[in-house]
């Protein structure tokens, strides 16, 4: 068992947690989900799912998996974790788990599982190394890590919204949080460097890009997805005396470049799988 840290719950709301299940889920964390799962090895009798979330990549890996094979699945948002449980799957508590925890702080004693999948997780944590660490610990010797998260140039069409508006402003201090927001996002060398560092020997980082496309720049700041994933970045780094300003000068500068018209943003989904 991991010591000397607690467990940092949290819990959001049920309408919270049935909005990232019905707009999250299948428009974004989907994506990734299938690059991941592509990986998943068959054979493996115990897997553990950490930030599992409302529960949808737990439930395809166990498909994935023999008769004998299970699942447990952890997340630390008591809300999340809570819908999952509700959801009436037939295989919940006999192969399939679900549990509140850290993953930067997990129950189980070593090597006890023979592969760790992990989406969307990643770019949460303040610290990827102690998840890393604990993965590595829970991990059979050779057993796989599969991990997604967002890489270097996702949404930059709207991040190159708010640099036009540093440059025209003369705002060093603007710019420099678009550009500490934009690196918040690992490149596959950088991520590769981060599992090499936390023990991983064999690391591949796969990069697949998608789009989420609108009609106009209204709908896309209209759009639930993006309020969920993007504005709430967009508006720290555009600074929270000036967001909305910002914001709307970012849907105005949007409509100039595609004159009014069809637009999209870019998401490059990465897909980790180390031992």
């Amino acid at each position: 068992m991991s010591e000397g840290r607690p467990v940092r719950k949290r819990r959001s709301s049920e309408q919270d947690a049935r909005l990232v299940d019905a707009v999250v889920v299948p428009r974004y964390a989907a994506h990734f989900a299938r690059l991941l799962l592509a990986s998943v090895p068959s054979d493996a009798r115990n897997v553990l799912d950490v930030g599992c979330g409302t529960g949808h990549l737990s439930f395809h890996v166990l498909s994935r998996l023999g008769s004998g094979g299970r699942v447990i699945a952890v997340d630390r948002d008591e809300g999340l974790v809570d819908l999952a449980r509700r959801r009436g799957w037939e295989e919940i508590g006999r192969r399939l788990f679900f549990k509140v925890e850290d993953a930067e702080s997990l129950s189980f004693g070593e090597g006890v599982f023979d592969a760790v999948v992990s989406n969307l997780l990643y770019p949460e944590l303040p610290d990827p190394a102690r998840m890393l660490a604990e993965v590595r610990r829970v991990l059979v010797p050779g057993g796989p890590l599969l991990l997604t998260t967002p890489l270097r140039g996702t949404f930059v069409e709207a991040l190159d919204m708010l640099r036009e508006g540093a440059v025209a402003e003369d705002d060093a201090a603007l710019a420099a949080r678009v550009e500490a927001d934009a690196a918040r996002e690992p490149t596959p060398e950088t991520l590769a460097d981060t599992l090499r560092q936390a023990g991983f020997a064999k690391v591949e980082v796969r990069q697949e890009t998608f789009r989420l496309s609108y009609r106009s720049a209204a709908e896309l700041f209209a759009d639930r997805l993006v309020r969920l994933v993007g504005t709430p970045r967009w508006r720290e780094a555009a600074g929270e005396t000036d967001a909305d300003r910002r914001l709307a000068g970012m849907q105005r500068a949007l409509d100039v470049y595609h004159g009014g018209g069809p637009l999209s943003l870019t998401v490059h989904a990465g897909c980790v799988v180390a031992r």
